[in-house]
């Protein structure tokens, strides 16, 4: 049973050693009506579920015999298109990966090995005809098959959501009208960029994840052209008007200003979470700054002091004074530098009158880990990071084309509207991993004893 399109670009359905063209679909859209490839001779048929291969009917017996061959040979050669398309492999080696596992039969029933070589040519002069790569968001022009997406045959449905229009500041979202509807239920976001995929025109790509179903998913890619308080605040504005009342109770996002202040702009009563990783990151790019990083790698002893201080981030708020002073005692010298660090951009220095303390960069509200702790929240804003780096993964190369990141942005959509459907039919999210497990168990038991 596999799913395909042809050289034509039909949809084609097998099974069973029979081959199906997609006619149409139901008036209500919920199921596929096919038909048979010899429709001429043969007047089977069968309807299919909208989003799954599942056979719900049969109509007529068909009029011919099977042939298996032929269609585990339509499979391999489809699965030939698809790599000449993903890789840049030798056209050897991709025919080679591709009919290796195919049995003696259907080898047979392919023409030739020219006829494959021709098969990649073919496939990879259609990625290469993509329209030119655009210079600049002010000429920027895209084109109707950019800007839709296809969750199931037949079935098209905008993707590009919103564009703010020409020029240098230009925003582009993509994502799914479901996906919005996620968001707009959620009551738990994530935020990140990451920059490695961002297409030349562009600074970064930014994703917003939501919680949904026991799982944290990947909804919202925005293209931005930069890292602006104002970008990141027109941004919101934009997921506004395409969803009115968005109102999450919490952000989790990366010790950025431009976002943070951004967040506090739109959504006023959001609670905004910073992140543990990218908290112990900035203390890590601090101690470079200051020139002990060596002493962090290679002295056990030295290593654990330089902890306490991020350790600090599970004291509770009103304690954290106290915290700072007796570990101003403790710590060596040479970690004093990081302390008053800590304290001038997370905490505020005290003032001079000894009255109260200077506003930080990052008041502890946004870094404290004590209540997250407390009531079972996510301490790091690892999820964004992990769908960043699947998305690196996905995409393969560094700033690809506009047109590739869009293409392959189409794909990854595909895989997460399985995974999320898989959540819907009742199936349970992938476990913690064990070594997350047993942090978290130190952790209770440590507070168990405060």
């Amino acid at each position: 049973m596999a799913l395909m399109k042809s050289n034509r670009n039909e949809y084609i359905f097998t099974e069973n050693g029979f081959i199906y063209l997609f006619d149409k679909l139901s008036s209500d859209s919920l199921k596929k009506f096919w038909r048979c490839k010899y429709k001429r001779e043969c007047k089977a048929r069968v309807h299919t579920g909208i989003d799954s291969l599942e056979v719900l009917k049969r109509i007529n017996e068909h009029t011919h015999d099977s042939e298996a061959a032929k269609v585990e040979a339509m499979v391999g050669i489809n699965r030939l298109k698809n790599r000449a398309a993903e890789t840049m492999e030798p056209t050897s080696t991709v025919i080679n990966e591709c009919i290796s596992g195919l049995s003696e039969a259907a080898k047979g029933a392919i023409s030739s090995s020219q006829a494959l070589k021709k098969v990649v040519r073919r496939k990879r002069k259609e990625i290469q005809a993509s329209p030119n790569a655009p210079q600049d968001l002010l000429t920027l022009e895209i084109p109707d098959s950019f800007k839709v997406y296809s969750p199931s045959t037949g079935l098209t449905e905008p993707f590009l959501l919103d564009d703010s229009g020409p020029g240098v500041d230009r925003i582009l979202i993509f994502g799914r009208n479901r996906s919005l509807d996620i968001l707009y239920n959620s009551k738990v976001w994530y935020c990140d960029g990451t920059f490695k995929i961002a297409p030349a025109i562009f600074s970064q790509v930014f994703v917003i994840l939501a919680e949904a179903l026991g799982g944290v998913h990947p909804l919202i890619y925005a293209l931005l052209p930069n890292k602006q308080e104002k970008t990141y605040t027109h941004l919101f504005k934009m997921l506004n008007q395409l969803k009115p009342g968005l109102n999450p109770t919490s952000i989790s996002c990366d010790f950025e200003q431009a976002i943070l202040k951004s967040i506090k702009t739109e959504y006023p009563n959001t609670e905004i979470y910073g992140c543990l990783y990218h908290f112990s990151k900035n203390v890590y790019k601090k101690l470079c700054d200051l020139g002990i990083v060596s002493n962090y790698r290679n002295n056990s002893d030295f290593s654990i002091f330089v902890k306490m201080v991020v350790a600090l981030t599970f004291i509770p708020i009103n304690d954290i004074d106290l915290a700072i002073e007796s570990l101003s005692g403790y710590l060596p010298d040479e970690l004093q530098p990081l302390l008053d660090w800590f304290e001038d951009n997370y905490v505020g220095r005290i003032n001079r009158n000894r009255r109260g303390r200077r506003l930080p960069l990052f008041p502890p509200n946004i870094w404290s880990m004590y209540n997250r702790v407390l009531n079972g929240k996510n301490r790091t804003n690892n999820h964004a990071e992990a769908a960043n780096r699947r998305l690196n993964m996905e995409m393969g190369v560094n700033h690809p084309s506009l047109w590739s990141f869009i293409t392959c942005l189409q794909k990854v959509q595909s895989g997460r509207d399985f995974y999320y459907s898989q959540l819907e039919a009742g199936n349970s999210p992938p476990k913690k991993l064990k070594k997350y497990i047993n942090v978290d168990k130190r952790i209770d038991v440590i507070f168990i004893l405060l």
